[in-house]
């Protein structure tokens, strides 16, 4: 019999177990990982898409910016451009420009437009701007028309470089951070937490504890551990801890343990928490 016929499929029979051979180890490399490898990993991912979104909010403020330079802060040119910055990402709230003493020119979406001629002074956020005339972001705060939000600022300057006034965006971190934090959860096991460094909650799976201040909060009171965790992180940029407290979605307690790492605009920071049932 001739064999020369079946070399091709003997070569072809030969790929096919090479390769599954290669899938099985690439598989068993990916499995291999450690709980805290895969846990790193994953805090990578979540924490660099939550920056990439801090970025695209920056780049829509800065670019505002820019273009108020031509329209003015007030007029229906200026709130063509604000209109276009409130419909760029779902998580803000409003945009508004106010004159060098803080009073309100103009307000977008026109629900925002209450707003108009308000003196907005006596924030401290808005004096802080009003001051420094750079790029500020804050954190969770009072809004002006009610409700609470972060406010990302630009100044926007004449052609000539005199200070005309501020773009102002108030934007929630909560809808930020939950939809790539629940893209991430939907593929681990892990839970995530944002917070600020004083220890505000921004992000739960449990919506109940976002806005809960930890240092001051009765519920955290009982659990010292998870104080403690908290003057951690409000100093270090990074870090690792383990402590106790309701599993998620249940009553009971159990042991966890936490890595976190950092996102932030403008000095700013955000502290970004992947937990892990032990």
């Amino acid at each position: 019999m001739n064999n020369v016929g079946y070399l091709p499929l003997l070569i072809i029979v030969l790929a096919i177990i090479l390769g599954s051979g290669c899938l099985q180890e690439q598989k068993s490399v990916e499995t291999s990982l450690t709980n805290h490898e895969a846990m790193l990993e994953r805090l990578g991912n979540v924490t660099n898409s939550i920056q990439d979104s801090l970025h695209a909010l920056d780049s829509t403020m800065s670019g505002t910016a820019t273009a108020l330079v031509t329209t003015g802060l007030s007029g229906p040119d200026a709130d063509a451009l604000l209109f276009q910055a409130v419909a760029s990402n779902p998580s803000i709230i409003n945009v508004i420009t106010y004159d060098p003493n803080g009073i309100v020119l103009a307000a977008m979406p026109d629900t925002a437009k209450v707003i108009i001629g308000k003196d907005l002074s006596g924030f401290e956020i808005v004096r802080h701007t009003l001051a420094i005339q750079k790029p500020v972001m804050s954190d969770l705060i009072e809004l002006a028309e009610g409700g609470e939000g972060a406010v990302l600022v630009h100044p926007v300057f004449s052609p000539e470089g005199t200070f005309n006034g501020v773009v102002s965006m108030a934007f929630s971190p909560y809808a930020l951070v939950r939809p790539i934090a629940e893209a991430e959860t939907d593929r681990t096991p892990y839970a995530w937490m944002v917070a600020q460094t004083d220890g505000r909650i921004l992000y739960d799976p449990d919506p109940r504890e976002v806005g809960k201040e930890t240092f001051n909060e009765t519920l955290f009171a009982e659990f010292p551990e998870i104080i403690e965790l908290a003057r951690l992180y409000s100093v270090n940029r990074t870090g690792y801890d383990t402590y106790s407290f309701y599993s998620t979605g249940s009553g009971s307690i159990v042991s966890k343990e936490t890595f976190w790492d950092t996102v932030g605009l403008h000095g700013t920071e955000w502290r970004v928490l992947v937990i892990s049932e032990v």
